[in-house]
């Protein structure tokens, strides 16, 4: 398990392994295509096991990157505290409530760009109310990226680099993980949060369970609002009650983000020593 996070990469490094992803995921797609095909209502499958095949050529190469510094291991920096996680649960429960308002909150940074018509119907094609989309969405992606964009590339940032820019920069990796400006902007935001959740706690799965319930309640918009464009937003939803929604959560964001900050200053986070 330890050869899973080994590798400690730079900035440069960094971009290299998500070039690299954005590239074996492309391939991926292609080499999936003769067994399941990439149309019709077969696209969920093809999208979820090319996901999963890039991933697992990821996990291999970052092995054999990392063998070096598995064999001869640098003393880990920072961290090594064991402490109560998340306060014994009541961090979680904040985690719980501080992602969907942060995700509200953060709408305005992104919901005036116009999204083309073809990469909305690209969005609605790729992303269904089926299972292969569970698994993709909530399942496969917060465990396959926060292995990457957390326990491997800002883990490593964090030794070269203070926790300020290597949360910064991590989170800009990150989004640009995601290709295009309507994910990448809110992806950089709240990656900004679980970057922070990681320099405090050095745990994945505080990272892991704010990713998915991030994307668990993308899934269920998609459940609750089936005939909704793919380029919706709560503005959309919410209606005339926007402003109302939009201040409780922004109250929701300020208050659980608080607690949170209030948590680490009382050790109830692994602080960074």
């Amino acid at each position: 398990m330890k050869r899973l996070f080994a590798y400690n990469p730079t900035l440069s490094q960094a971009w290299g392994l998500v070039a690299l992803t954005i590239l074996i995921q492309l391939v991926s797609g292609l080499v999936v295509v003769p067994f399941i095909p990439a149309d019709g209502a077969t696209q969920s499958w093809h999208l979820l096991l090319s996901y999963v095949l890039c991933f697992v050529i990821m996990i291999f190469i970052v092995m054999k990157m990392g063998e070096t510094e598995y064999l001869s291991p640098v003393p880990a920096q920072g961290g090594g505290a064991k402490l109560p996680p998340l306060g014994g649960g009541s961090g979680w429960g904040l985690l719980l409530f501080f992602i969907p308002a942060l995700a509200i909150v953060i709408e305005p940074l992104y919901m005036w760009i116009p999204m083309p018509e073809q990469i909305k119907q690209l969005f609605e094609t790729a992303f269904k109310n089926d299972m292969p989309t569970f698994l993709s969405v909530v399942v496969a992606a917060p465990f396959a990226e926060e292995w990457l964009c957390r326990g491997v590339i800002l883990k490593g940032l964090l030794r070269h680099y203070s926790p300020r820019k290597a949360i910064i920069w991590s989170a800009i990796l990150f989004g640009v993980l995601h290709i295009n400006p309507w994910q990448a902007i809110p992806a950089f935001c709240i990656a900004l949060a679980i970057g922070w959740v990681y320099w405090r706690t050095r745990s994945l799965w505080p990272c892991i369970f704010m990713h998915a319930v991030n994307n668990s309640i993308a899934f269920l918009m998609l459940h609750l609002f089936p005939d909704a464009a793919s380029d919706a937003t709560t503005l959309d939803v919410a209606g005339a009650y926007y402003g109302l929604v939009y201040a409780a959560a922004l109250l929701c964001c300020a208050f659980t983000g608080y607690g949170l900050w209030w948590m680490s200053r009382k050790n109830y986070l692994a602080p960074n020593r």
